[in-house]
């Protein structure tokens, strides 16, 4: 743990938030905020520390989005993440990166444990097989936005979707997510939708009577 003078001492309590954006590379700081359950002071505080110690970067996002974090490499390293990648900072994707990680903070904030699509790869690697992913054929798989659970035997995958994906690609992701579950990988799959994207999956759901294995919600 990275020592140095009282005020800019790093606490483990630091080194707990600093892993939660590990685990998702990138994150808005009030994803941090509500996942460690401080207030804008406490958080912007200590953000400055983390930075100053080269653990963190952050970026303006993009429109309403906010202050932006990111772990560095040498963040990775302290709190032993090594299995990760540093992320980088893709305007194409961030809006999505952030939604994704405000979920997580607030599921795990209501007791439920995740897993990001950077952990999800990661194990799925180190087990040698798609486990927890959709399989589209031809050797292609899909994975999800995130996996939560409160009990082990019962995890389900959350998509987040915040622009509609094409029907043909959605009717095969779905029908993926189906096999998955039918499989018994999964417990089931819940996609979080922005938007008018929420009656678009509905009826996709509805086109490929996946109802039974998947539940759509708004966000």
């Amino acid at each position: 743990m990275p020592g140095g003078p009282r005020s800019d001492r790093i606490s483990q309590r630091d080194l707990e938030v600093l892993e939660f954006v590990a685990r998702f590379g990138v994150v808005p700081r009030s994803a941090s905020a509500v996942w460690a359950g401080t207030g804008r002071t406490v958080t912007i505080t200590r953000e400055s520390r983390l930075r100053g110690w080269g653990l963190l970067e952050v970026y303006r996002g993009p429109g309403d989005l906010g202050v932006v974090e990111l772990v560095t490499a040498e963040g990775l390293r302290v709190v032993g993440r090594s299995d990760l990648r540093a992320p980088g900072f893709a305007l194409g994707s961030v809006v999505h990166d952030c939604a994704v990680a405000c979920e997580a903070a607030q599921f795990e904030a209501e007791g439920w444990e995740t897993l990001s699509e950077r952990e999800i790869f990661a194990d799925e690697r180190r087990a040698g097989r798609g486990r927890w992913s959709a399989e589209l054929g031809q050797g292609r798989v899909h994975r999800a936005d995130l996996l939560r659970w409160k009990d082990r035997n019962e995890v389900e995958a959350v998509e987040v979707e915040l622009a509609a994906k094409g029907s043909a690609r959605l009717d095969e992701l779905l029908r993926g997510w189906r096999r998955a579950v039918g499989e018994g990988r999964l417990g089931g799959v819940l996609y979080r939708c922005g938007g008018g994207v929420v009656d678009v999956v509905a009826r996709a759901v509805e086109r490929t009577r996946t109802g039974e294995f998947i539940r759509v919600e708004g966000v």
